[in-house]
């Protein structure tokens, strides 16, 4: 019989090259970090490989925008600051709802990738979500933070958890965490409308109006039943604060395209005086 070679097998069937194990060590450390990487168009014939093993993949992340609550790491370019200067800003006006924006770390969230989780372990998720609702009934919103967490420490996390965590944390005056888990929540099921009616009153209390309008929407448009009388008042006044703001940069736009219109036409009439002046003078 004839032993198989290749890259990683010696004549005896048995893999002898040490750099190449070792590679395959790094890699499957690095697929086990962020198992998500196997949609990468790059291991396309992994993944193909996998999926013929009738192996679980795990989902693929969704494309994310950037966080409300993250600020630039870099200062603006020159350029993109002297535009900006032209855009519409809303004036700060009182609104005693508004929330500070709150700052990293943020709760855990779950181990990446699928886990099979243990009848004991299910058990344990199962009774800490017990112990968190019932906080959350006595109004006691740390204690419910405390063993959310302690149950999406356990992992294979539904996005309900995730948006039941998110509500406490809003209740904790805490917008941006709460933003981060209807984010998790959203990345485990895209149409979960809990986390987007959250998130929008989240957005909503930190003045960004644009998101909280989206986010509103898309949850009364996934689940209208569970839209309560608050949740459409809140909506209303979000869509009117929106509209009223998409007005004023309207407005806004509209002057800065006036003022470019008028230094260009300065602009042409003084290098046209400029000409009659040269040709004057040489005359």
């Amino acid at each position: 019989d004839t032993a198989e070679q290749g890259p990683f097998f010696g004549r005896t069937g048995a893999m002898a090259d040490p750099a190449q194990v070792k590679a395959l060590e790094v890699f499957v450390a690095k697929f086990k970090e962020d198992p998500a990487i196997i949609h990468s168009s790059e291991l396309a014939f992994f993944k193909d490989f996998l999926v013929s093993l009738r192996a679980t993949l795990p989902a693929e992340k969704p494309p994310t925008s950037p966080s409300p609550c993250r600020q630039p790491r870099h200062p603006p370019h020159p350029a993109a600051e002297e535009e900006s200067k032209n855009k519409f800003e809303e004036p700060e006006e009182e609104d005693t709802e508004r929330l500070p924006k709150d700052a990293e770390p943020f709760p855990e969230k779950a181990p990446l990738g699928e886990l099979e989780l243990t009848d004991e372990q299910l058990d344990e998720q199962a009774d800490a979500q017990r112990v968190a609702a019932e906080a959350v009934g006595y109004g006691n919103f740390e204690t419910a933070l405390s063993k959310y967490t302690e149950a999406i420490r356990i992992g294979s996390v539904a996005a309900n958890l995730y948006a039941k965590r998110a509500e406490v944390l809003l209740k904790l005056k805490r917008p941006c965490a709460c933003i981060s888990d209807c984010d998790a929540a959203l990345a485990v099921n895209p149409n979960n409308a809990r986390a987007y009616r959250v998130r929008g009153r989240a957005n909503r209390l930190i003045g960004n109006w644009e998101r909280a309008h989206a986010d509103l929407g898309q949850a009364q448009s996934l689940d209208f039943d569970s839209f309560g009388d608050a949740d459409v008042e809140l909506r209303k006044l979000v869509a009117a604060k929106w509209e009223n703001i998409q007005v004023k940069q309207r407005d806004a736009r509209l002057k800065a395209e006036e003022h470019k219109d008028r230094k260009r036409h300065s602009e042409a009439t003084r290098i046209y005086e400029e000409q009659k002046k040269a040709e004057a003078a040489v005359g």
